[in-house]
C-alpha cells in the first residue's frame, strides 16, 4: 500500500462509514470510502501539527520596549519597590487613629449622649418606665401660705428659702415666689387665679366645713312658704284671746252628747263612748288563738279510761284517743313533726296525756343535701338491657346498641348437604361465599393430620407450615416462612402445600411478611412466581403466574388473585424465580374454594338470576346445586320476604351475609324514677355515625308523648311506635347525640315545668338508620346524666339527737342546726 498524500488543512467533514458502505481500495482513479476518510483525518492532523510547531518557535520580539536578554523590574510592571508593603503595614498599625473615617468610641462620645452619663450633673435625663422623671431626682417641695391685705403688705413679707403663695385680698388673686426670691422685688411674684375659687371665702365667719347655727339668721331673712306664714303680733292678740276662752270653759260645753255644764260627776255609758258593754259576745274571727285555746281547753277537759291514752297532734293540733297500742313500741302509729332550721342544742317537747310504762318510741331524721355533679351510666346497652326496651327485630344489644348488619356462619351437616339458615327480613341481603382457606391452622409441618407443608428451603424458625397457620395477619414477622437463599429462574425457590385428597380451588391470597422495620430488605416479598397443582407430587401444572410484581414489596401488604376457572388438585405449591432482595417470605398462603349453593324457603328452591330469585322445579341434588347454585347474591330485595332464607351447598364453608337493616327504634317499656335527683345539669349519648349512619334521640316523661329540644324550647314530636313507622319518624324529628348534649341544666329544668321543674320520671327512645353497612356506622355506646342528687333523711344516732320521755311528754335535743323530722309515739 502507498502512503496518502496529506495536505496541512483542517478539512471540514469526515464521512462515516455505515454497514452497507462498500470497502474498496484506490483504483487509480477513486481512492474509495475508506481512504477517504482517512485523507481526511491526515489532513487535520498535519494542519494541526503545523500550528503547534510554530507557536514553539515563535520568540517575543521586545517587552516593554525593551529587546534582547532584558531583565524586569518593578517598575517594568507597575509594581513597587520591594519593602514597600511592610513600611505601609507597619505605619498602619502604629497609626493612633489609622481610620479617621470610621465612627469609633471617642467619635461616638462627642457626637451622642453616654449612657454612663444618665441622670448625672451635666448629664442627660433618663425617664422611668412610666415615662417619668424618677422620683429619686425630684426635690421635696415645701410652701407657704400666707393672706395679705393689698400689694403693699404683699411686697413686705419676709423673704423666705420655700415657695411662698400669697392671697391678696383686696384684689382676691393668688401670688406666687419661689423660694430665695426677694418679695420686695414686685417682677419677682407670678400672678396666679383668683383666691376664692368658688365665690365663698367664709360663712357667718366661718370656713371649712360650716354648719348653720342658732342665731345664724333672723326672721327678716327667712321667706315665707303656703304652709309656713309669720303671725303678726294682731294675730297673736287674738289667739292669746281665744285661749283664755278655752280655758275657761266657756266654749267646751258637752262631751258625749252630755253637758258639761253644772255640778256632779260625768258617767257616760260605754255605748255613748262607742265601747262594748260588760257583758258581750264575739264571733271565731275576733278571737286570734281561739283555736289553740279551745283545744288546749277540750284536752284538759278529756281524762283516759282504761285502756285509753290521750295526746296531741302538734301538727294539726287535734287530740288523739287511743283505744289500744300500735307500731314498734307500746304506744299508737307516729307523729311526724317537721322542724325546719332547727338550731343547734334546740330542745324540741311534746306534750301527751301521763304515761308510766315508758314502752313508746320516737326517732329523728335530718335532712342530707345531696350531691352534685354525680355522674349516672343510665344505659350501656349489654344484652340484659334488651328486656328494658321494645325494640325493631334488627337492634343488638351487645355492648353497645346497632342494628344488625349481617355474619358469618358455618353451613353444618344437614342430612346429605349443609345448610344454615340467615335472616331475610330486611330491605336487602347480600349473601357471599366467605374467604375460607382449604387448608385449616397447621401447627406443624404435618399436624393436623393429612395436612404435609413443606418447602425447598427454609431457615429456622421460619419453618413452611408458618405460611398455614391462620387465614388473618398476625403481626409477628416470626410466623412466616423464609427461604435461605434467593430464588432465579435456574435455581427456583417453592412453598407446598399436601392435602388429603383433590380439593377444587377458585382463588388465592399472599401476605407479606410483618416487620417491625419499613425495609422492604427486611420483608423479602416475592416478585415472579407461579402457582402449580399436581395429584402426585412430581409432575405439576401451571394454573397461575405472575411475573414482575415489584410494587407489592412492603410489609402486610395483601394481594388477592382469582382463577380464570376452578381447578382441583391434591397438591399446590408456588414457584418462585424472583424476590425482593437475598431471600423470599411469605406471611400467610391462602388457597380458597367457592362452593355455589341455593336458598331454601317456605318449601321451596331457589337459585339467583339478575338480582332476584328464581324457583328451581328440578329434583335438589348435588348435581342441581352444582349447576344452578351460585357463589354469591349481590343486594337482593328482600321487602317480601319474612323470616329465614336457608343457605344449601354439597359442600361445608362459611356463609357470609350482609344485612340492610331498615330504619331501628328502641323505646324503654317503663318510666325511670327521677325523684332521687333535683336537677339534672346534662346528658351525654356516647355514639358513633359514619357516613350516611344516623343516631336519633328523643325523651319523654309518660311515654306517650315525646320530646326534642328544638329551637330553644322543647317541642312535642307525639307518639312512638316500635316499628319502621316510628322509627322512620324519630330519625326525622329526634335529636341527635350533639343535640341532646348541648342541653343545659336550666333546660332539662323546663322539660320538668308540670312538676315544678324538679324530675320525676323519664324515659328514652333511640332510633338508627343506615343505608350501606358496608360503609355506614350507627351505633349507640352509653348513656350517661350528670345530676344534682336529691336530699335525703339519715336517721340520727343518740349522740346526734337525744330523746328524753317523760310521764307526760317527749323532748328531741337536736345537737346541730338543721331540718329534722321528729317522729314518736303517744299513749
Amino acid at each position: 500500500m502507498a502512503n496518502l498524500t496529506e495536505t496541512a488543512e483542517f478539512t471540514a467533514d469526515v464521512l462515516r462509514l455505515d454497514t452497507d458502505t462498500p470497502v474498496r481500495g484506490y483504483d487509480g482513479t477513486d481512492i474509495g470510502p475508506a481512504n477517504e476518510q482517512a485523507q481526511a483525518l491526515a489532513n487535520r492532523t498535519k494542519f494541526l501539527k503545523q500550528r503547534i510547531d510554530n507557536m514553539s518557535a515563535t520568540q517575543v520580539r521586545s517587552v516593554n520596549g525593551k529587546s534582547g536578554t532584558v531583565t524586569l523590574e518593578y517598575s517594568d510592571v507597575g509594581a513597587d519597590a520591594a519593602g514597600t508593603a511592610d513600611a505601609l503595614i507597619t505605619a498602619h498599625i502604629n497609626d493612633a487613629d489609622p481610620h479617621p473615617q470610621y465612627f469609633n468610641e471617642s467619635r461616638g462620645d462627642a457626637r451622642y449622649v453616654q449612657t454612663s452619663l444618665a441622670n448625672t450633673g451635666n448629664g442627660w435625663l433618663q425617664l422611668d418606665a412610666s415615662g417619668k422623671i424618677p422620683a429619686a431626682l425630684l426635690q421635696t417641695l415645701t410652701s407657704r401660705y400666707v393672706v395679705v391685705a393689698d400689694e403693699a403688705a404683699r411686697l413686705a413679707l419676709a423673704s423666705s428659702s420655700n415657695l411662698t403663695i400669697c392671697a391678696q385680698a383686696d384684689i382676691d388673686t393668688l401670688f406666687y415666689l419661689n423660694g430665695g426670691d426677694n418679695p420686695a422685688v414686685a417682677a419677682n411674684w407670678v400672678q396666679g387665679q383668683a383666691a376664692t375659687v368658688s365665690g365663698v371665702s367664709s360663712v357667718f365667719g366661718r370656713t371649712g366645713a360650716v354648719t348653720a347655727q342658732a342665731g345664724d339668721y333672723d326672721a327678716d331673712q327667712i321667706n315665707e312658704t303656703a304652709n309656713r306664714k309669720f303671725a303678726t303680733p294682731a294675730e297673736k292678740t287674738a289667739w292669746n284671746a281665744k285661749q283664755a276662752a278655752l280655758v275657761s270653759a266657756t266654749n267646751i260645753r258637752s262631751l258625749f252628747g252630755q253637758s258639761l255644764l253644772g255640778s256632779g260627776n260625768l258617767a257616760p255609758t260605754p255605748a255613748q263612748m262607742g265601747a262594748a258593754a260588760a257583758s258581750h259576745t264575739h264571733t271565731v274571727s275576733d278571737i286570734t288563738d281561739f283555736t289553740q285555746q279551745a283545744q288546749a281547753l277540750i284536752i284538759n277537759s278529756l281524762e283516759a279510761g282504761p285502756g285509753v291514752t290521750l295526746g296531741q297532734n302538734p301538727v294539726s293540733g287535734k287530740t288523739i284517743i287511743s283505744a289500744s297500742g300500735g307500731g314498734s313500741g307500746g304506744g299508737g302509729g307516729y307523729i311526724v313533726v317537721d322542724r325546719p332550721s332547727a338550731t343547734a342544742e334546740q330542745n324540741h317537747s311534746f306534750s301527751f296525756s301521763v304515761q308510766s310504762a315508758f314502752n313508746l318510741t320516737a326517732y329523728a331524721l335530718k335532712e342530707v343535701a345531696g350531691a352534685t355533679n354525680q355522674t349516672y351510666v343510665i344505659d350501656d346497652f349489654n344484652a340484659e338491657s334488651e328486656l328494658d326496651y321494645d325494640a325493631t327485630n334488627a337492634a343488638v344489644f351487645d355492648g353497645s346498641l346497632k342494628p344488625y348488619t349481617g355474619s358469618t356462619q358455618a353451613l353444618m351437616a344437614d342430612g346429605a348437604f349443609y345448610s344454615t339458615d340467615v335472616r331475610s327480613d330486611g330491605e336487602y341481603l347480600s349473601l357471599q361465599n366467605a374467604a375460607n382457606s382449604i387448608i385449616p391452622a397447621m401447627t406443624s409441618n404435618t399436624t393436623p393430620t393429612g395436612y404435609v407443608a413443606s418447602a425447598s428451603s427454609q431457615q429456622s424458625p421460619y419453618l413452611p407450615y408458618r405460611a398455614f397457620d391462620a387465614t388473618q395477619p398476625n403481626n409477628t414477622y416470626q410466623n412466616s416462612w423464609v427461604s435461605s437463599t434467593a430464588p432465579s429462574e435456574s435455581s427456583p425457590q417453592w412453598l407446598r402445600i399436601d392435602l388429603p385428597s383433590k380439593q377444587m380451588i377458585t382463588r388465592y391470597t399472599l401476605i407479606n411478611r410483618p416487620h417491625t422495620s419499613n425495609n422492604p430488605n427486611d420483608v423479602f416479598a416475592p416478585i415472579s412466581w407461579t402457582l402449580q397443582g399436581s395429584d402426585n407430587g412430581t409432575d405439576w401444572d401451571n394454573i397461575h403466574s405472575v411475573v414482575d410484581d415489584d410494587q407489592n414489596i412492603y410489609k402486610e401488604q395483601i394481594r388477592n388473585f382469582e382463577l380464570s376457572s376452578p381447578v382441583s388438585y391434591a397438591n399446590y405449591r408456588l414457584l418462585f424465580t424472583k424476590s425482593y432482595y437475598t431471600r423470599v417470605s411469605l406471611h400467610k398462603f391462602i388457597i380458597m374454594s367457592d362452593s355455589k349453593f341455593i336458598i331454601g324457603y317456605d318449601g321451596s328452591y331457589y337459585t339467583a338470576e339478575n338480582g332476584q330469585l328464581t324457583e328451581i322445579t328440578d329434583e335438589i341434588n348435588s348435581e342441581t346445586i352444582t349447576q344452578r347454585g351460585v357463589t354469591g347474591i349481590n343486594k337482593l330485595d328482600t321487602e317480601s320476604y319474612t323470616g329465614m332464607f336457608r343457605v344449601i351447598s354439597v359442600s361445608q364453608f362459611n356463609i357470609k351475609s350482609v344485612y340492610f337493616p331498615y330504619s331501628q327504634i328502641v323505646i324503654n317499656q317503663q318510666l325511670m324514677s327521677a325523684a332521687a335527683w333535683s336537677q339534672i345539669n346534662s346528658a351525654t349519648l356516647t355514639a358513633t355515625q359514619t357516613n350516611d349512619g344516623a343516631v336519633r334521640v328523643a325523651v319523654t316523661r309518660d311515654l306517650v308523648n315525646w320530646h326534642v329540644w328544638r329551637g330553644g324550647q322543647w317541642v312535642d314530636i307525639g307518639a312512638l311506635t316500635t316499628d319502621t313507622v316510628g322509627a322512620t319518624k324519630l330519625i326525622t324529628d329526634g335529636m341527635t347525640p350533639a343535640d341532646i348534649g348541648g342541653i343545659n341544666a336550666a333546660q332539662w329544668t323546663q322539660f320538668f315545668d308540670a312538676n315544678g321543674g324538679v324530675p320525676d320520671y323519664l324515659a328514652f327512645a333511640f332510633a338508627l338508620d343506615i343505608t350501606d353497612p358496608a360503609t355506614d356506622v350507627a351505633t349507640i355506646d352509653r348513656l350517661v346524666l350528670n345530676v344534682n342528687e336529691a336530699s335525703s333523711w339519715k336517721l340520727q344516732t343518740p349522740a346526734e339527737v337525744e330523746v328524753r320521755w317523760r310521764t307526760d311528754s317527749v323532748t328531741f335535743r337536736t345537737v346541730t342546726a338543721g331540718n329534722y323530722k321528729l317522729a314518736y309515739q303517744i299513749p
